[in-house]
């Protein structure tokens, strides 16, 4: 059970760890489309806007032109902030996150199992206990009491030779 339990361990870490490489890859592209987005605004800005409102000016009054240049400017800069809003960290990670909710089904199965025998195991100190102090009160006949203890130990000696046994 334990070699069992570790590679369960395992392949959730493992999980874990691809799909935070897989969310770094996308925040690290998302970063890179938004600061490109920025250069490009910042760019066309500074080379653009210029000419644009001298032209702009031709045409209409200083006002206008300069509400003309900065809705083409935000324009811009709504476009590259999509792009880089629309990166996705790919099919790869459904699969990931099915094999993650895997391992932590069966590690979580697994932890309910040693509860469960903990559970027993108290149950079974707590026969013994009461057996040994019958006997030690000298009631005799509480040496069935330990009955229990001598079975659980049995079985956990059968439980672990059956756990030991390649079949």
């Amino acid at each position: 059970m334990n070699q069992d339990f570790n590679a369960k361990l395992n392949l959730l870490i493992k999980s874990e760890k691809a799909l935070f490489r897989l969310e770094m890859r996308k925040k690290s592209r998302q970063t890179l489309f938004t600061a490109i987005a920025l250069l490009a605004v910042l760019a066309a800005l500074a080379l653009l806007n210029m000419t644009i409102y001298l032209y702009l000016v031709t045409r209409f009054s200083p006002m206008a032109s300069a509400g003309i240049l900065s809705g083409l400017n935000l324009a811009i800069a709504v476009l590259f902030l999509i792009v880089a809003a629309r990166q996705d960290v790919g099919p790869e990670a459904a699969s990931l996150e099915e094999i993650r909710d895997f391992a932590w089904e069966q590690v979580s199965r697994d932890l309910d199992g040693v509860k469960q025998q903990v559970g027993e195991f108290t149950d079974g100190i707590r026969k013994v206990s009461g057996g040994i102090n019958s006997v030690i009160n000298r009631d005799y006949s509480a040496l069935a009491a330990m009955l229990p203890f001598v079975q659980s130990m049995l079985a956990a000696r059968k439980k672990k030779k059956a756990e030991a046994s390649p079949d």
